[in-house]
C-alpha cells in the first residue's frame, strides 16, 4: 500500500478505489481500526456510486506513523486528515466517518471547513461523555491480554467486536476472524489504540461548535448500538442545520452488509446536495 507524508511530517498509509478523476470520498476510521475495516466490497460499491474512494490508517494504528509518547488530540488527527488531502493534491473531499472517525470529521470541518464538501457521520457523537453508553465495554476490551500469535489475535478480535454486534442482523464472524488476522499481519499494536482512546478523553466536546457546520450532512445510527447512544445522532442532527438523520432498526456499532445499499445511497444523495449548491 502507498504512503504519503503530510505537510506536518506525519506518515500515513492509504489506498484507493474508483476513478481518480471522480469526486473524492475520504473514509475516516474509528478507535484502533485499520483501513481494512472499511471492507473492500463496500469501498467498491461507493466507487460504483461515482466516488474516488480513499481509505487510510489513522496515526498510531496499522501502517501509519506511531506516536509512542501520545499526548495528541483528535484535532491533531483532523490535521493529519487535512494533510493527507494536501499530500494527495486534493483541495477538498466528501467525508464519510464512523465512531471516533466521526469526531475527527467534526474537528476537520470545524477547523478546516474548506476541506469538506459534504459530511456523512455514522454512529458517532459530539464527544460528549453523556452519549458514551459503552464506556465499560470499551475498557473491558482494552484490558484483555495481548495476543501471542495470529490465531489468538483473530479470536481476540472476534471477542472484542462482540459489543458492536447488530441485534437485528447476523454477525459475520468469518469476516471478523479474517480481519483480525489481517490486522495482526499488518501491525499488531494495542498500545496505539489506547493512545487514541486517550485522545478522545482529552479532546473537547464539540456540541457548542456544531452550529458552525454548514456543509450538507447526513447522520446515520443504529437503534441497537451499545457503545454510543443513538441520542448522540439526534443531538448532531439538531445542531447541524439542514442535516438528515437515519436511524436503522436493529443496527449496532457496525455496518451490516444488508444495509450497505442504503448507506451508499445516503452518502451519494448527500454529496449530490453539495453538488447542487455549486
Amino acid at each position: 500500500m502507498p504512503y504519503v507524508s503530510t505537510p506536518e511530517g506525519v506518515r500515513l498509509c492509504y489506498d484507493t478505489f474508483g476513478h481518480p478523476e471522480a469526486p473524492p470520498l475520504l473514509l475516516i476510521q474509528g478507535l484502533g481500526a485499520h483501513l481494512l475495516g472499511w471492507r473492500a466490497e463496500l469501498c467498491e460499491a461507493l466507487a460504483r456510486a461515482g466516488f474516488h474512494v480513499i481509505r487510510f490508517d489513522n496515526r498510531d494504528v496499522g501502517l501509519s506513523q506511531k506516536f509512542p509518547a501520545g499526548g495528541y488530540l483528535l484535532g491533531d488527527m483532523a490535521a493529519d486528515t487535512a494533510g493527507l488531502l494536501s499530500a494527495l493534491g486534493i483541495a477538498s473531499a466528501h467525508i464519510m466517518a464512523q465512531s471516533m472517525g466521526g469526531i475527527i470529521a467534526q474537528e476537520l470541518v470545524i477547523h478546516h471547513p474548506e476541506r469538506v464538501r459534504s459530511l456523512a457521520l455514522i454512529y458517532t457523537t459530539p464527544n460528549n461523555y453523556e452519549y458514551f453508553a459503552g464506556v465499560d465495554l470499551v475498557e473491558e476490551r482494552m484490558a484483555l491480554p495481548r495476543a501471542r500469535n495470529r490465531a489468538e489475535a483473530a479470536e481476540l478480535y472476534v471477542r472484542n467486536e462482540a459489543p458492536c454486534a447488530s441485534p437485528g442482523y447476523p454477525a459475520d464472524l468469518d469476516w471478523l476472524r479474517v480481519l483480525g488476522g489481517l490486522m495482526y499481519d499488518r501491525d499488531y499494536d494495542p498500545d496505539g489504540a489506547a493512545r487514541q482512546r486517550n485522545a478522545i478523553t482529552a479532546s473537547p466536546d464539540n456540541t457548542a461548535r456544531l452550529r458552525q457546520i454548514t456543509v450538507p450532512a447526513t447522520i446515520m445510527h443504529g437503534d441497537g448500538d451499545r457503545l454510543i447512544s443513538p441520542a448522540a445522532a439526534t443531538a448532531l442532527h439538531r445542531a447541524i442545520a439542514g442535516s438528515t438523520l437515519t436511524l436503522f432498526p436493529g443496527m449496532g456499532h457496525e455496518l451490516p452488509q444488508a444495509l450497505w445499499s442504503d448507506i451508499v445511497a445516503l452518502v451519494h444523495d448527500n454529496a449530490v446536495t453539495s453538488w447542487e449548491r455549486v
